[in-house]
């Protein structure tokens, strides 16, 4: 049997890495100004995208705002805002 090819680009989905809860501080507006890494909190430079996933109404509301953003030193990080739970998640 032949294994796929499950390089980026191939035209295969990926599964992303489990969530896990991340700590954000957040401006006036609701958006994210900071995220706890490690035991110290690092300013966000700028959100590069945003967009938000409603699905399955019908069962489990999923309700999510996603933040693809570059934090101080140019790391990135993707992170969103469970709306219905109000947590926020690192995505990885």
């Amino acid at each position: 049997m032949s294994r796929r090819n499950s390089k980026p680009g191939t035209g295969r989905l990926l599964p992303l890495g489990t969530p896990r809860p991340v700590r954000v501080r957040v401006d006036a507006h609701e958006q994210p100004g900071a995220v706890l890494s490690g035991n110290r909190w690092t300013r966000i430079e700028a959100i590069r995208e945003r967009w938000r996933i409603d699905d399955e109404w019908w069962r489990d509301p999923v309700s999510r705002e996603y933040h693809a953003l570059v934090l101080e030193g140019g790391r990135m990080m993707t992170i969103y805002h469970d709306l219905t739970t109000k947590m926020w998640y690192l995505q990885g």
